[in-house]
């Protein structure tokens, strides 16, 4: 079971705001952008969104991740993403290039994620499927690849009406903790919220916010940045949560050049 899904180039521009920014945002989206189908209410709570895991691979010496913290123009991350709900998993490279991301992904089934990790491809399906997964092999193996890290995190998510790619999410509740197997589910009562960072800090909730475009930016995000005063922030959800699930580790205090778009 293995299937092409796509690829293509976006710009990815992130916001650290509070609620209240988060429902002014919803309210300028609306003439321009649909709910994605996804998205359903969360028992309980009233949100909308939905859930989403991510697995990251990295090698021994957390190569990946060391790219992010230099600041090298071009990086690659490699992850397996499920969920909520959903019986397969998606294989993920997410290149970067400068501003510029590229994104290739297939879906598999979730007991075929290890060995294919290690090379071990499923029978030819398809030939854009087929050389996704190889190319994901030769690159997981090339690093020596192993599961380093977990994140989860819940999504609201919306689409552009008017335009041929652009995408407004809303990411909250985000939680993370090291690992070492192949189990693409954390552990229950492992998780580190990054919410508790944020409180010694501020004590207002953190929503991310990503505009999502391709290489020219809609005229009404402009506008919705202008009018908000929206501040572009550096924020990768793996290196921060490296830093985060290291401290507890007492791996010591590394680099802050992420965990510092923080604060």
């Amino acid at each position: 079971m293995a299937g092409f899904e796509a690829r293509f180039e976006r710009l990815e521009l992130k916001y650290l705001i509070d609620e209240f920014t988060a429902d002014r945002v919803r309210r300028d989206i609306e003439p321009f952008c649909h709910s994605d189908s996804h998205n359903a209410v969360f028992q309980g709570t009233g949100r909308r969104g939905y859930g989403i895991s991510s697995l990251y691979l990295d090698s021994p010496g957390r190569a990946l991740f060391w790219a992010k913290e230099r600041g090298d123009p071009e990086r690659l991350k490699l992850r397996v993403r499920t969920y909520t709900g959903s019986p397969i998993a998606v294989l993920e490279l997410k290149r970067k290039i400068s501003d510029v991301i590229s994104k290739t992904r297939a879906s598999v089934a979730r007991d075929e994620v290890e060995a294919i990790a290690r090379g071990c491809l499923p029978e030819p399906t398809h030939p854009e499927t087929d050389r996704f997964l190889n190319d994901f092999a030769l690159t997981s193996m090339s690093l020596g690849a192993q599961p380093t890290l977990h994140v989860r995190y819940e999504r609201e998510a919306y689409s552009s009406d008017v335009d041929t790619y652009a995408r407004v999410t809303f990411d909250r509740h985000i939680g993370v903790q090291a690992t070492h197997d192949w189990k693409l589910e954390g552990k229950p009562d492992g998780w580190v919220a990054f919410d508790d960072y944020r409180r010694m800090n501020q004590r207002e909730r953190t929503v991310v916010l990503e505009l999502k475009c391709q290489s020219i930016v809609p005229w009404w995000i402009t506008n919705l940045v202008r009018k908000h005063a929206l501040k572009q922030q550096s924020f990768s959800k793996y290196g921060i949560g490296i830093y985060l699930t290291g401290l507890l580790a007492g791996e010591g205090t590394l680099p802050r050049r992420s965990a510092g778009a923080l604060v």
